[in-house]
């Protein structure tokens, strides 16, 4: 087994915490804007809207 030192250990753990977070920041990102596109354009080749 490597031992890596606490502080390595610190940072490696804060280095994924901040990859991870961002990935997540990105993706909810991209879904809103894919929602804000999808509400901002009118369907085409409907003329009557389902209940």
């Amino acid at each position: 087994m490597i031992h890596i030192p606490a502080v390595d250990q610190a940072f490696l753990l804060l280095l994924i915490i901040l990859c991870l977070g961002t990935c997540l920041v990105r993706a909810f990102w991209e879904l809103e804007q894919v929602r804000a596109r999808r509400i901002a354009s009118p369907r085409r080749g409907r003329t009557t809207e389902r209940d």
